[in-house]
């Protein structure tokens, strides 16, 4: 009798944690500062990465989000980390992508 719940407990839990997991956005954009001068506008990105895989692709969803809000910028980075607990303690990113624009 006790297996039978140990098994009903466990699938249960495994089960909540899959609902959980799915139910968490592909990232999570944390913070985003600007710095301007009379020619250029830098920005940099602070963006909590729930999904890994496509990541290629989420950067890119990353990209176009930030442009399409905010305007498009002369060098936007985007830095990826794994938690906010990573951002709140100093740890470095696991990811560094650096976009550079033109100029009209």
């Amino acid at each position: 009798m006790k297996r039978k719940k140990f098994a009903i407990c466990t699938i249960l839990c495994l089960f909540l944690a899959v609902a959980y997991y799915i139910s968490l956005p592909d990232y999570f954009i944390v913070n985003s500062m600007s710095f301007s001068s009379e020619t250029t506008r830098e920005t940099e990105i602070k963006v909590v990465v729930y999904k890994y895989w496509n990541l290629n692709e989420t950067i890119k969803s990353i990209e176009q989000e930030h442009n399409k809000i905010n305007g498009t910028p002369t060098t936007l980075e985007v830095r990826l980390y794994y938690s906010r607990w990573h951002i709140r303690h100093g740890i470095e990113p696991f990811k560094t992508v650096i976009f550079q624009y033109k100029q009209k």
